[in-house]
């Protein structure tokens, strides 16, 4: 397990700067055990099919391989949920597709559309921190086109839907009860990849040695790449720990632990931007020790044995080095330090908050009434759904199906995801046809195919949250096999680059023609969350006495959020090119300056002492009238001076400084809008 700690770690410090983005690669969530578990839950429906000479048996091995990939994992109440959603809506609409598509061509085309949409409505799209399970509606509007494609009379759609449901039957049986996988392996991937992250933020830190205003290009990448990087991971380990019933208070122990060295690295970082002399031997050395430490924790399975002895000694004696030392770096080291030697005696944390996180995000799920952004994009897919499909099949395009599933799967809400998604199915593709290719030209018999595809499907399930490119690699030729397992065909090669062609083409034009999400909509709404999120933690941090950490932590882990969401929004704005780039350019301007903005509020709650003065209360309301103002004048999209938007009470700290800037930087912006 260390040796895949260490190898993880290695890649995630690598693959953080593709964070927040579509094309993210998380490496901690490669799910080995549960590949082959997959692989395992397939063979005795391939088997059966190779053993009685009945192809359209492995039917139920597609069944299995789908709800693998819509397992979430968690209490098994939420997963049998799940899988039991998907498994009832693919045993209803694959035999009527079936059997409606033998009324002929017209009557195929609209059962396609109808229940492509139908499924579309149970889709939801809601803001994720990486790559997710698949959703039940989005496999069951594939399991349609299988449907389309093995067209047979009511008792043929029924023997069809027949094989599906003993498949998916079997599948939930054996992953939820008789092989139930632990989140063990996933909690400390995830450990490996938090705190290797943080030691390459610690050693950004010591390659800093400049005066202020050099290198600015260096502090922009620490404010917005490095910190959305680790953000990301240390939230995606909370959402971990929060289903994690056996090992989830340790897990949230390091979880906290490592939000607490983040805010020191970023306060640390915050004053060596604003020092006027360079980083001295001391503070070089502590910073060294901390990153040593760092690369120590994220080589270890830290939830399977105590905290190395190694660790703990050095933490106490840098701890031990940083005494009485009073300024702002040494003091973030001692809160970084201090967090370290807590693991150490054996502090857990309690997860409730995350769970009641995860509840409220359930909750929002399963609220009556479909959002118009879901009927909308399930009415888009749809559509290029059926003109991929008459496109394929009015060329004469061998398993033209595969055109109309490629369309479902490349659509997105947000055009500019549409393209990056082509690209990664693209890429993954090509890898995976030539290996194909590979295999169908040396593969003997369908025996020797049934056992290329196992390894292929273990490969795919182990890799579907690591990235989607990776996935596909997998994914392809499997399915390429088990389409000429079931149905043998020549020319699978062409077959499949030219169906991906027409459904890259149907989806990206889907995307951009057909009822467009107006991302200028989605950027403005972005933009004022994350103004509102940084200055709630400023304010907060003046306000809140020394010792109030649960509630700054949740405050900065929100303006956190909230700003990479933003980074996000403008990238997608940028890939679309519907606006002018020196909108987008102030735009970067106000994320540089809300991020400041957080680096010093952390800095405050990491120095802090005592109960707060007067002047701070005051000036905290100054910043939340000063947030009322500026949210109202965006929301309303009315220009101001620039006096207007600046602080009531004038600071000459860090705080105060990057209130000003980040001031500035939104009437920039603001005035570029009118």
């Amino acid at each position: 397990m260390d040796n895949l700690a260490r190898l993880v770690s290695t890649v995630s410090r690598r693959t953080f700067r593709a964070e927040g983005h579509v094309f993210a690669v998380t490496p901690e969530r490669v799910g080995l055990a549960e590949g082959v578990r997959a692989a395992v839950a397939m063979a005795p429906m391939l088997i059966a099919a190779l053993l009685l000479a009945r192809p359209e048996v492995a039917l139920g091995a597609v069944a299995a391989f789908w709800n693998c990939l819509c397992d979430p994992q968690g209490e098994k109440s939420d997963r049998l949920k799940t899988m039991g959603t998907f498994t009832v809506l693919g045993v209803v609409v694959l035999p009527l597709a079936a059997y409606l598509a033998s009324w002929g061509y017209p009557a195929s085309l609209a059962t396609l559309f109808a229940l492509v949409f139908l499924c579309g409505l149970t889709r939801s799209y809601n803001a994720s921190l990486g790559p997710m399970p698949t959703q039940a509606g989005l496999i069951a509007s594939l399991a349609v086109v299988i449907g389309i494609a093995l067209a047979r009379p009511w008792a043929g759609a029924l023997e069809l839907g027949g094989y599906f449901l003993i498949g998916s039957l079997w599948t939930m049986l054996f992953c939820v009860f008789l092989w139930p996988i632990p989140f063990r392996q996933s909690g400390n991937l995830t450990l490996a990849t938090i705190f290797g992250r943080l030691e390459v933020m610690a050693g950004f830190l010591q390659e800093r040695n400049s005066l202020p205003g050099t290198e600015i290009a260096g502090w922009e990448g620490f404010d917005t790449v490095h910190r959305r990087g680790v953000r990301m991971s240390i939230e995606r380990g909370r959402a971990l720990a929060a289903l994690d019933t056996c090992n989830g208070s340790r897990l949230g122990a390091f979880i906290d632990a490592a939000g607490r060295i983040f805010s020191a690295l970023i306060a640390f970082g915050h004053a060596r931007r604003m020092s006027e002399v360079p980083m001295d031997a001391r503070s070089r050395s502590l910073l060294q020790g901390l990153q040593q430490l760092l690369a120590t924790l994220g080589a270890h399975a830290l939830l399977d044995r105590p905290l190395p002895e190694a660790v703990v000694a050095q933490s106490k004696a840098l701890l031990h080095q940083c005494a009485g030392q009073e300024d702002g770096e040494a003091r973030a080291l001692t809160f970084a330090m201090s967090a370290i030697v807590r693991l150490a005696d054996g502090a857990t944390a309690p997860v409730e908050a995350a769970a009641a996180a995860a509840a409220a995000a359930a909750a929002g799920q399963g609220s009556r009434g479909i959002a118009p952004l879901v009927w909308r994009h399930a009415l888009r897919v749809a559509v290029a759904t059926v003109l991929a499909f008459v496109i394929g099949t009015r060329l004469n395009v061998a398993l033209a199906y595969w055109g109309a599933l490629a369309a479902i799967i490349v659509t997105q809400p947000i055009s500019a995801n549409t393209w990056l998604r082509v690209l990664e199915r693209a890429s993954g593709s090509l890898i995976g046809g030539v290996i194909a290719a590979g295999l169908l030209a040396t593969l003997a018999g369908p025996g020797a195919m049934v056992f290329a595809i196992l390894p292929l499907a273990a490969a795919a399930i182990a890799s579907r949250l690591v990235s989607y490119g990776l996935f596909v690699v997998f994914l392809c030729p499997m399915f390429m096999l088990i389409s000429d397992f079931i149905h043998p065909a020549g020319g699978l090669i062409a077959a499949r680059f030219v169906n991906e062609v027409i459904g890259a083409v149907v989806g990206v034009a889907a995307s951009f023609l057909l009822w467009p999400e107006r991302g200028s909509d989605a950027l403005a709404a972005a933009t004022s969350a994350a103004i509102s999120a940084n200055m709630k933690f400023a304010s907060e941090a003046l306000r809140q006495r020394s010792g109030s950490a649960a509630t700054l932590d949740r405050l900065q882990r929100e303006a956190g959020l909230a700003s990479t969401r933003l980074e996000a929004a403008r990238e997608r704005m940028l890939l679309e090119g519907r606006w002018r780039s020196a909108s987008l350019e102030r735009l970067r301007e106000v994320i540089v300056a809300l991020r400041s903005v957080c680096g010093a509020a952390a800095v405050l709650e990491v120095l802090r002492e005592g109960e707060p003065s007067a002047l701070d209360r005051q000036r905290a309301d100054g910043y939340e009238a000063m947030t009322a103002q500026l949210l109202q004048a965006l929301a309303s999209r009315t220009t101001w001076p620039v006096s207007a938007a600046q602080p009531a009470v004038a600071a000459n700290d860090d705080l105060g400084q990057a209130i000003r800037s980040f001031a500035t930087a939104v009437n920039a912006y603001a005035s570029g809008q009118a």
